[in-house]
């Protein structure tokens, strides 16, 4: 695709239409009006195709928290954002944009849910949740997912965490509900 917009965009650039200074067709050629709307409406085309390629290759992702990548300093422009390094390809200066991590942020309790208290949380369930935790690809940030122990049918939830003893910022943790 990229190959085929640097060919049109050349196409165009080599074109042996004349061209006025001011973009405009000389009155005096009627064809040449053709030739510059043509011009003009293979100009946007390409300037729509290369703007969404853009957009999709700024994607990025750090531990399932979605972002975009983009200049440090454009970045610290943001209110509530974090830049971090080594998610995005490009020069140092270009990093991974994305939401700062705030608990406050996280949805409200499922409907139907309550939290499970820390008791009644099996081997088998803190290894599922580790498993979930550990996947930011396929559980991005607010994921959930759903699995029976024994007649139990547990939720567990991709969700921002205060600190705690092990961490000491915010962080990425995964919370179990039971139904209630």
């Amino acid at each position: 695709m990229r190959a085929h917009l640097v060919l049109l965009a050349l196409s165009i650039g080599c074109s042996d239409e004349p061209s006025s200074s001011q973009g405009t067709p000389d009155a005096s050629a009627p064809e040449a009006a053709g030739a510059d709307d043509a011009m003009a409406s293979s100009d946007a085309a390409i300037t729509e195709a290369a703007s969404d390629a853009a957009d999709a290759s700024n994607a990025c992702s750090v531990d399932g928290n979605p972002g975009e990548c983009m200049t440090v300093m454009a970045c610290a422009s943001l209110a509530d954002h974090t830049s971090t390094s080594g998610y995005c390809p490009g020069p140092a200066d270009i990093e991974c944009c994305t939401r700062t991590p705030n608990v406050a942020d996280n949805p409200p309790i499922p409907a139907g849910y309550k939290l499970m208290p820390q008791a009644d949380v099996t081997p088998a369930m803190t290894a599922w949740a580790v498993s979930i935790l550990h996947d930011p690809a396929t559980y991005p940030m607010f994921a959930t997912a759903t699995q029976t122990f024994g007649t139990l049918m547990v939720l567990a939830r991709v969700e921002w965490h205060p600190p705690d003893f092990q961490n000491s910022a915010v962080h990425r943790g995964v919370t179990l509900y039971e139904p209630i």
